[in-house]
């Protein structure tokens, strides 16, 4: 049975993925002398659609598998607003940075990206419940 330390574990070696090619860019660019601009890459709104992507498969998953009741207009509701707030407006941004790059997209991305990070930990957790056996009495 998954506990809730054994979950938090396994949500930060899924994240470590997640931020591992960020480490490896700013260890390059910090090598070249190129610090500046970070938040410019157009690689952020690829790692939170990632990060999105993951989040609705792991959720779907864990509904499929389980017994437990479930209310299907928040099921819906959920994995809509993963979709539509994580998914669509993450790949609109990243094109944007890739069309016509500026510090509001680049600002703003960021600011998706920590959303992205939140809801990988948030809904991560509440997957695990999910998970969980139901206790009998």
């Amino acid at each position: 049975m998954k506990t809730a330390n054994s979950n938090i574990l396994a949500l930060i070696a899924d994240y470590i993925f997640v931020i591992l090619p960020f480490v490896i860019i700013l260890i390059v660019r910090s090598a070249q002398g190129v610090t500046g601009s970070f938040y410019m890459l157009p690689d952020w709104g690829i790692a939170a659609t990632i990060v999105y992507g993951q989040l609705i498969v792991k959720l779907a998953t864990a509904l499929a598998r389980t017994n437990k009741p479930k209310k299907t207009s928040a099921v819906n509701f959920y994995l809509t607003l993963l979709i539509a707030f994580g998914l669509v407006v993450n790949v609109v941004i990243n094109i944007l940075m890739l069309v016509i790059p500026n510090e509001v997209l680049g600002k703003t991305q960021i600011v998706l990206f920590t959303l992205a990070t939140m809801c990988h930990f948030i809904v991560g957790t509440a997957v695990n419940y999910i998970e969980l056996p139901i206790e009998k009495a």
